[in-house]
């Protein structure tokens, strides 16, 4: 049985206008191979599927395991809260801490 995660994308390059840009996308999977194949494919999020059409890279770039779906939705509603997701990511902030959710 696949263990729930929540994930965070790395954009290669941001998407976005002159107002709002991101390079993070933050979901929840309870099977994260078939999430994924579902990002590539251009289906899921509106702003995974955005990224695809304009041929942007992207890659998964750390997970969360959580116990339970539940579990699952309720890290991702605080890591999406927080705002900060260039602070979680390696790419972006090599030689950073990621604050209490380092581990959950």
């Amino acid at each position: 049985m696949a263990t729930p995660v929540v994930y965070l994308i790395h954009f290669a390059q941001p998407i976005g206008n002159d107002r709002h840009q991101a390079q993070h996308y933050i979901g929840f999977a309870k099977r994260l191979a078939d999430r994924i194949k579902h990002h590539r494919s251009g289906n899921g999020a509106a702003i995974m599927a955005a990224v695809t059409e304009q041929g942007i890279d992207w890659q998964v770039v750390r997970t969360w395991e959580v116990a339970t779906p539940h579990d699952g939705y309720l890290l991702e509603i605080k890591l999406k809260s927080r705002h900060d997701h260039k602070q979680l990511c390696p790419i972006c902030n090599p030689n950073g801490r990621a604050g209490r959710f380092d581990k959950f």
